[in-house]
């Protein structure tokens, strides 16, 4: 007679029992499976079924590393995990379990281990300098099943480890896939985590190296786990800069790399940070809501570097520009900027990697003077684009920001440390109740000829118009002109009692400057929607003060803002004080007592296109003039000035994206600003159509061919691809503009709308 039958494991979820010969003389096996019968296993040889037919054999157990600890973490040994890890002689599992292989980076959590640079400027290439050696990394093979949660993964992680660390930082890293696992309910049958999955389980802050755009370096520690507009709101956290949604990173251009490293990804030794700020930590907390705990505080040294002219360092020439169309090469500049929704390691950004810190989206919320760092920032990211020509001005303009930056850095350079900017305490004093009575609405002086205004809140005055159309001669004529509310009326002068006067409606018009003192020219240029895009109407005043009264009356129609209160002899005088004149008109007095200066060099202060056009000899004689009119500025004014002067510009915050419209032959520039889009002649530059974001119905974006397709009123429909960038990039500068654009002073910015308007559902 046989032996008795053996019981045998339960069979496998989903197959059948293996065949497997019975050994000669083997004991008795496990038990048949529930609801089943036994498999048909032929005997060897010489052995006789037992009284329940043939028994499998009792197959020999490898229990794996780790064993024990099956499931979510507690789940004792009766659980549905109780035989994970059960093989057959050839190595199969008889169970849900696999083996997942996961790398745990050792390295330095936020704020211990591992030497951190001491607060201060970075010293000499050398051992405190380097960036921190790459951490040790340790493989680990565990036995797991689908069923384990993330967090029940990364408690088994550090069990098996046995080290005593804080491991808050770490989260675990899907290298494949480019995907982090934060979500600790989620579990691996869920995510697809299976066998050939490959984690890590890695800090989720990292040193990254940040430029500014005083060309000084920071190597800052970041979060390369959540979004990146969450990190770049910690660095204005830790750097004290307000509005963070204002800013991005983006890369480095490959021509700029000065010594061909400058702490790209792959450099085996980029050059030393200026200020090493790794040490600090921001305590918990949203970005602009109160916090528990104070903020760090920067080093000194840190905070002079920042709030002085071009960083405390030398000036240096601009470089010059590639030949070809300017127009092409500024569509080429935004293809650079990071995406906001992902985080810094999902787009393969690397440690020690160095990324450029830039004012993205040109809607300045409060430019004040007390916001030192910010103001300075901005101010150099604005010099440089027009050095740089990324922004096209006239040479009076020109000549005005040569003689700010003149001014800024000589003042800067002779005054004491501590202030910010370098400039006078009271002088500062001064700027921000100047800007606190804008704000509220109030007068600290009584009015002077400038603004003797009828009591009825609207300007009637003779004024030339223009409206430039197609064949036609006309120049300028002289007409009636009267702005009450938001519409402008002109007829012909002198006016005829009853004469119908035309009519346009300034709301949301474009209001740019064309003025030029020497040549006594006092133009503007109004750009109001129409039917067919938008309709230019030209504006000429006689002298200075009552071209400061219209286009002050002109921006608050197309703000929407009536002209009644101070609220338009403030503007009036903010125009002014831009073009460097008085409230009467006449230039500004330069200080009595000015220390000797040296000379302005025209190669640091202009263009190198200005450059080409006139001698430097006949430069100096241009700039000191206008220095007569803006020498009595505090530095912090006249960086507040220089700023004015630069939103004044008609190209100010537009980003180009040379794009191909469905249905057209050749491509085109589409131009994107804080108010407007423009389809603009890659040859010529000149507008073809425009659209104010008011005639804006919604955008789509199909990520699969990446076009995108405007819905605009009156049922016009654009749909077009993008060729110079990705189309995320213009997706985000809509999003953007659109939600910053209609924000409040004193109010909360709604940052999941942002994250709505700018993310998309972009698969990747």
């Amino acid at each position: 007679m046989g032996k008795a039958p053996a019981p045998h494991p339960p069979a496998p979820r989903g197959g059948t029992w293996p065949h497997i010969p019975l050994p000669h003389g083997e004991g008795p096996g496990p038990p048949a499976p529930r609801g089943g019968t036994q498999p048909h296993i032929p005997l060897p040889h010489g052995e006789e079924p037992g009284p329940h037919g043939s028994s499998p054999p009792p197959l020999p157990l490898r229990w794996p590393r780790g064993a024990g600890v099956w499931g979510a973490p507690g789940r004792g040994a009766e659980g549905p995990g109780a035989m994970a890890g059960l093989k057959t002689a050839s190595g199969e599992a008889i169970d849900s379990s696999f083996e997942l292989h996961v790398e745990v980076e050792e390295g330095d959590a936020v704020g211990q281990g591992g030497p951190t640079a001491p607060p201060g400027p970075t010293a000499p290439p050398g051992p405190t300098a380097a960036p921190s050696p790459t951490a040790a990394s340790r493989a680990l093979a565990l036995r797991v099943t689908g069923d384990l949660h993330v967090g029940g993964l990364m408690l088994l992680i550090v069990e098996t480890m046995g080290v005593q660390r804080d491991w808050s930082d770490h989260a675990l890293w899907w290298a494949q896939r480019q995907q982090w696992l934060l979500r600790p309910g989620r579990t691996l049958d869920a995510l697809g985590v299976g066998g050939d999955a490959r984690l890590r389980f890695t800090p989720q802050h990292r040193p990254l190296r940040l430029r500014l755009p005083n060309r000084r370096c920071l190597r800052l520690r970041l979060s390369f786990a959540q979004p990146l507009a969450h990190g770049v709101a910690q660095a204005c956290r830790l750097l004290g800069i307000r509005y963070p949604e204002e800013l991005s990173l983006m890369r480095p251009p490959e021509e700029e790399e000065e010594g061909g490293a400058q702490g790209r990804k792959g450099s085996s030794h980029p050059p030393p940070p200026d200020f090493d700020l790794t040490h600090l930590r921001l305590p918990p907390g949203e970005e602009g809501a109160p916090s528990p705990e104070p903020l760090p505080q920067l080093p000194p040294d840190c905070y002079q570097m920042l709030v002085a002219p071009r960083g405390g360092l030398e000036p240096v020439a601009p470089p010059r520009p590639p030949r070809g169309n300017p127009l092409l090469r500024r569509t080429r500049l935004h293809a650079r900027w990071l995406d906001s929704s992902r985080s810094l390691l999902e787009q393969e950004v690397g440690d020690d990697e160095e990324l450029l810190l830039r004012f993205k989206y040109h809607c300045f919320m409060e430019l004040d003077p007390q916001d030192g760092v910010r103001l300075a920032l901005l101010y150099e990211q604005a010099r440089w684009a027009l050095l740089r020509e990324e922004i096209d001005c006239t040479e009076e303009e020109m000549m005005l920001f040569a003689a700010l930056q003149y001014h800024i850095d000589e003042a800067g350079d002779s005054a004491e440390p501590g202030g910010a900017g370098g400039g006078d305490d009271v002088d500062d004093l001064d700027a921000a109740l100047s800007n606190l009575e804008v704000k509220l609405g109030g007068e600290a002086e009584p009015p002077s000829p400038l603004e003797e205004l009828p009591t009825v809140p609207e300007l009637a005055e003779e004024l030339e118009i223009y409206r430039p159309r197609r064949l036609t001669l006309r120049g300028f004529r002289p007409a009636w002109a009267v702005l009450k509310g938001t519409s402008l009326s002109y007829g012909r002068s002198p006016p005829a009692p009853g004469e119908p006067l035309q009519q346009l409606s300034l709301r949301g018009c474009e209001v740019t400057p064309d003025v030029d003192v020497r040549a006594g020219r006092f133009c503007i240029k109004l750009l109001v929607a129409a039917p067919e895009g938008m309709s230019e109407i030209q504006l000429r005043c006689r002298d200075a003060p009552q071209y400061a009264r219209w286009v002050a009356g002109c921006r608050l129609a197309a703000r929407g803002r009536s002209l009644a209160g101070p609220s338009l002899g403030a503007e009036a005088r903010g125009v002014l004080g831009v073009l460097g004149l008085q409230p009467g008109g006449a230039p500004a007095l330069p200080p009595t007592a000015a220390p000797p200066r040296p000379p302005p060099d025209p190669r640091v202060l202009l263009a190198s296109r200005f450059q080409r056009k006139v001698k430097a000899k006949q430069l100096v004689p241009r700039i000191l003039e206008v220095l007569h009119r803006v020498g009595a500025l505090s530095p912090a004014q006249a960086r507040l000035r220089f700023l004015e002067a630069w939103r004044a510009l008609p190209d100010f915050g537009l980003a180009y994206f040379l794009v191909r419209f469905k249905g057209a032959r050749r491509d085109e520039v589409l131009a994107v600003g804080p108010t407007r889009l423009l389809r603009l002649d890659p040859g010529t530059g000149g507008v073809t159509r425009a659209w104010r974001y008011s005639a804006l119905r919604q955008w789509d974006v199909n990520w699969d061919t990446q076009q995108v397709t405007l819905a605009l009123e009156a049922q016009v429909t654009l749909a077009l691809r993008v060729l110079s960038a990705p189309c995320r990039a213009l997706h985000e500068f809509l999003g953007g503009y659109l939600c910053l654009g209609g924000r409040q002073p004193g109010r909360p910015l709604d940052r999941r709308l942002l994250l709505e308007l700018t993310g998309g559902q972009d698969p990747r």
